[in-house]
């Protein structure tokens, strides 16, 4: 035997070893696969933790005060201020009395008080007793 032989064997156990052939190869796909899912899970984490460090988007903004009166006043509408799509969400109140409301409130002026709301043709006690809740000046 002679130095052919041995560097034959040498060079034969090194590439064996450096490349195992049998085990790899048999589960290359499923090595695959599973280093396609951590790099799609890695990224997903990354992209939650960036876009949950934007600042919150502000849907509704009010003062505390202005929500503690909301709360008192859940429904009120101002007579001498809304207009005819407002007056018209008044109970007992439809487009055409709610025309007549602005008209009153051009000819006349602003309203005193709720009450005067009976000068309207169509609106009589029993109608202000149920528009006198949702209603203000």
């Amino acid at each position: 035997m002679g130095w052919d032989a041995f560097e034959t064997a040498t060079r034969q156990g090194s590439a064996s070893q450096a490349f195992p052939t049998g085990t790899l190869a048999r589960y290359r796909p499923q090595v695959a696969v599973s280093v396609l899912v951590v790099v799609v899970l890695v990224g997903g984490a990354f992209y939650a933790s960036r876009v949950s460090e934007r600042a919150p988007q502000v849907v509704y903004s009010a003062s505390l005060e202005e929500v503690e009166n909301e709360a008192q006043d859940p429904l009120r509408i101002d007579i001498n201020t809304a207009d005819v799509e407002e007056l018209d969400e008044l109970p007992e109140v439809g487009p055409a009395t709610a025309e007549t409301i602005v008209e009153y409130r051009r000819n006349n002026g602003s309203f005193r008080s709720v009450e005067e709301l009976e000068e309207i043709p169509g609106i009589g006690p029993a109608t202000l007793e149920k528009i006198e809740p949702f209603a203000t000046v």
